[in-house]
């Protein structure tokens, strides 16, 4: 994210920089995970691993420009707040206590972690995808390997060797360590966002058993957030179940008194072990000198309370560097050679008794603001009917619970193997809270009300993404496409944060790469400009299939628009917005679980369900979500061009560019862009806009859908479009516009369309449709349909009407190279149009079809018709290539509509027309009123008195 004009070259060197920072922190991560204190060794004093990492996290900070994240959100100010002020207190403690200052201070100090990830996520939110596959590497197989680690470490501890020069084993993991990253996998698993094998969950179950029976902490770090993930995600009843079965189980070992022993004087693992933690929490207990050991952490955190809230160290606390165990008296370990902690067993007294109030005052509200905020926006986007995004907040806040949790007894967040975990765990949230907030800048007005403040901190993240422009990211070949003083956006830039921040005329460059989910709604006069290979995508990933008997399912949101349309009889869901793909290609929706197959979805509306038959494992499978691409809310003389803009859920009849009609909506230029897979139309318009030069293919329903007046359509490639199956006789193919004035229509090339290829209908007048390639689509070329003083010349028009997709196709006149229906004053002249096998060249057509712009009929009073009069059909070749089609002009009403007989009478022509035929037939090519008739009979009705038919030889 960025807005200055120009940047130099060497901002692709920091792209790659910061994109190669998340790899090395994930291996970090996973570091602390499987080694614990041994791994926190690695390196020379003062520069161990955690230092290192932190201080190649602070040059990404940096290169990503993305400073406000300091003051974006609540949470991210408390945090500053809450190192700011442990800074100057350790600084105030480093002469006296040398590095054991910034050791202590480091419970604070590593919240810059925090900061960097959040950072790396707002400047590329794309990163967000990366991070997920991280978590469910950490859940399937870290963890696993952390198991069997723990259990080497329990029972092999004293063979283990040493870190070299460390009196540390190799594997140094506790019990509450493992506990919160083993809680962290399971609530992955639990609300669906990793799938894992059956016996990955018994062996997970096994541990968790394992460690509530050796640590008090690490059974409520384990226990608390998973209770909460299932009641968050509505899974009361298994829980219910899970609970049962684990009581009955740890019943019966508690009956059966069955105990293993541990070497170096640890507690056994047994059934009567774990019960007796459970007691020890809440009642006195002498097993295992539980309550000897809880006594100890109460009187101390009793002492702490003492000389702060009520003592002379409220302001300020002890400092860090000093010693508390010594100095508060409760000196531990000495017959080991200790002492073996500096720090009460609680993060929370840690913070009291070194920082006083104030410290303790803005760790809580640190933890609690971003708890909050994470609950928050998982409620609100499980309203949205946003799951995934849901589920991952769920996921995120449990797994921080539980680092709370095991630091609440525990010396856990002092030290860089739950420090660091902790506070990169809380910049993910930051991040994504930020990313989340900045997709739904704009949101529906409901959905505003709901919210609340949330309004504000959308405001918030406008001005971050704004600020976070700074950095240096694009190369010369890059700048070259770009116009001077236009804003540069990376790739996964929040784009909508940047539009609310920009002033109306803005241009905005978007640098290659993925924009997923991202909505626009443009100010007047804005510009959007993409280098090859911007991709604006609006469908999400779905990454929680789980396996259902021979299915895979998913639960999928509600569409934010209702269905509309109407389908083939074959396709009954064609209007359905929300669609799957799977690895680019569309998935089939099909109307029961029954005729589910490969390449087929079924959604069931009465549970929120997706089925697929295909296994979704190691490809990509997609969602489509946002509506739309830019809505144009009304704004003017919005520039659109070089974009790919693909799988948005577009309501039938309104276009991933541009939305729906606004009266205000005018003037927009949208050009050279590629638009595809979107569910309803590619691209609309309003007024006075200009479609020029895009690809328009592919597309669930149309490709372009003109609205207003003065329209220019022109050099666009249009293709493949309604392959969802709605029924062309409504409404789908290419082109199809409504009640405008003075549309055109030139030079594109439009074929193999499943509907018309040129279609404008009811009310159109003043249309030019001049220079086109249209060929091969289902049924029309070009369709005019109950309009007025149209110019359709100069087209070269072939083999349509071929009826493909299941659509209607050549059926007596209609599927027409051609076709005029019931319309006035159309002239049809320099256009060659190539007729296939029984299909229909150039027609007239009149339904006597009641007038759309006049009062409907009423006692007293004839309804008003659509008449086909005064059209001239000249100087135009038709070529047939079999031995049977039509031309000229045909009625479809009954004897007593005042229409019949309109063709004859109504002023028609058709004259100076060639007829090519290619094979030699006696078959009637011509139509005039009601009946196929031969050439010279059509001759002799007044028509073709200067054309000329040539046979073969």
């Amino acid at each position: 994210m960025k807005a200055r004009p120009s940047a130099p070259a060497d901002g692709a060197a920091d792209r790659r920089a910061s994109d190669r920072y998340l790899p090395v922190l994930a291996l970090g991560f996973a570091g602390y995970v499987l080694f614990g204190k041994s791994f926190a060794y690695l390196g020379l004093p003062p520069l161990f691993i955690g230092e290192i990492l932190f201080a190649l996290g602070l040059l990404a900070f940096l290169a990503s420009g993305c400073m406000t994240v300091l003051v974006a959100t609540v949470p991210a100010i408390s945090a500053a707040l809450l190192m700011a002020w442990v800074l100057l207190r350790t600084l105030q403690g480093l002469g006296a206590y040398g590095i054991d200052a910034p050791r202590d201070g480091a419970v604070a100090l590593y919240a810059g972690f925090a900061f960097i990830v959040a950072a790396l996520l707002v400047e590329r939110p794309a990163r967000l995808a990366l991070i997920v596959g991280y978590f469910r590497v950490h859940a399937r197989i870290l963890i696993p390997i952390a198991i069997v680690f723990y259990l080497v470490a329990r029972f092999f501890g004293s063979s283990i060797p040493k870190l070299p020069g460390q009196d540390i084993e190799v594997i140094s993991v506790r019990s509450g360590e493992l506990a919160v990253h083993l809680c962290g996998a399971l609530v992955l698993v639990l609300v669906g966002l990793c799938s894992v094998g059956r016996v990955w969950l018994v062996t997970a179950l096994g541990a968790a058993l394992l460690i509530a029976s050796q640590s008090r902490g690490g059974m409520l770090a384990l226990l608390a957030p998973l209770v909460l993930a299932m009641l968050l995600s509505g899974q009361l009843r298994r829980l219910i179940i899970i609970g049962g079965a684990i009581a009955l189980i740890m019943g019966l070992a508690y009956a059966a008194d069955i105990e293993i022993d541990l070497p170096r004087g640890e507690r056994p693992i047994s059934a009567r072990a774990l019960v007796d933690n459970v007691v020890s929490i809440a009642a006195p207990s002498d097993a295992n000198n539980l309550d000897g050991t809880k006594q100890w952490r109460l009187n101390w955190w009793e002492a702490i309370r003492n000389y702060t809230f009520h003592g002379p160290y409220f302001w300020s606390g002890k400092g860090f560097g000093v010693n508390l165990a010594e100095a508060d008296g409760f000196v531990v370990g000495l017959e080991r050679g200790g002492p073996l902690l500096r720090s009460p067993h609680s993060v929370h007294m840690t913070y009291l008794a070194r920082s006083g109030v104030p410290g303790l005052t803005l760790w809580l509200l640190t933890c609690a603001s971003w708890m909050v905020a994470m609950l928050r926006a998982a409620r609100l986007a499980w309203l949205r009917g946003e799951t995934d995004w849901s589920r991952y907040f769920i996921f995120l806040s449990c797994y921080l619970a539980s680092i709370i949790i095991d630091a609440s007894f525990d010396v856990a967040l002092e030290g860089p193997m739950l420090g660091i975990p902790f506070w990169i765990l809380f910049g993910i949230g930051l991040g994504s809270l930020m990313v989340y907030r900045g997709l739904h800048v704009i949101a529906p007005a409901r959905l505003r009300r709901m919210a609340g403040t949330g309004a504000h901190i959308a405001g918030a993240v406008a001005l971050l993404a704004a600020t976070c422009l700074g950095s240096p990211r694009s190369e010369a070949t890059e700048r070259a496409l770009c116009p001077s003083g236009s804003i540069r956006v990376p790739a996964g830039t929040l784009i909508q944060a940047l539009v609310a921040k920009a002033a109306p005329g803005t241009t905005f460059c978007l640098a290659p790469g993925l924009y997923r989910t991202q909505l626009i709604v443009p100010k007047d006069g804005q510009v959007f400009i993409g280098q090859p290979g911007a991709i604006l995508n609006g469908a999400e990933l779905v990454t929680d299939m789980r396996p259902s008997g021979p299915f895979w399912v998913t639960a999928t949101p509600h569409p934010s628009h209702r269905a509309f349309g109407t389908c083939l009889a074959s396709r009954p869901r064609c209007n359905q917005p929300v669609r799957f793909f799977l690895d680019d290609q569309p998935l089939e929706p099909v109307a029961a679980l029954a005729e589910l197959r490969t390449g087929t979805v079924f959604d069931d509306p009465a549970t929120g369900r997706s089925y697929l038959a295909d296994d979704p494992r190691g490809r990509t499978l997609e969602r489509t979500l946002q509506p739309y691409a830019f809505r144009n809310d009304g704004a003017r003389g919005v520039t659109v061009k070089g974009l790919i803009v693909e799988k948005y859920a577009t309501p039938a009849q309104q276009g991933a560019i541009f939305g729906d009609e606004h009266p205000r909506a005018t003037a927009w230029l949208i050009e050279d862009n590629e638009v595809r897979f979107n569910s309803g139309a590619g691209i609309a318009t309003g007024d006075r806009s200009i479609v020029r030069g895009n690809k328009v293919h592919h597309n669930g329903q149309l490709g372009i859908s003109p609205n207003g007046a003065d329209v220019v359509i022109e050099d666009n490639e249009i293709y493949e479009n309604n392959i969802y199956g709605f029924d062309a006789g409504w409404e789908a193919g290419g082109v199809k516009a409504g009640d405008v004035e003075r549309l055109t229509l030139r030079g594109n090339h439009v074929h193999d369309n499943y509907g018309s290829g040129l279609w404008c209908d009811v009310d159109c007048r003043g249309a030019l449709i001049e220079g086109n390639l249209v060929e091969r689509n289902s049924d029309a070329g070009i369709f005019y349909e109950i309009s007025f003083d149209a110019i359709i010349r100069n087209n070269i028009v072939r083999l349509n009407g071929t009826g493909r997709g299941g659509q209607q196709g050549s059926f007596w006149v209609w599927g027409a190279g051609i076709q005029i229906a019931a319309c006035e004053r159309v002239r049809v002249y320099g256009n060659t149009v190539t007729v296939s096998e029984g299909s229909t060249g150039i027609v007239l057509v009149d339904q006597g079809r009641e007038r759309l712009d006049q009062p409907p009929a009423s006692a007293g009073r004839a309804k008003a018709l659509y008449r086909t009069v005064g059209n001239a059909v000249h100087d135009n070749k038709v070529i047939y290539v079999g031995p049977t089609g039509l031309s000229g002009g045909a009625s479809d009403v009954a004897t007593a509509n005042p229409n019949f007989g309109i063709i004859e009478t109504g002023d028609n022509h058709f004259d100076r027309n060639t007829y090519v035929l290619q094979q030699a037939t006696e078959a009637p090519l011509f139509i005039w009123g009601h009946e196929p008739l031969s050439y010279d009979a059509f001759r002799t009705l007044g028509q073709e008195s200067d054309g000329r038919i040539i046979r073969p030889n």
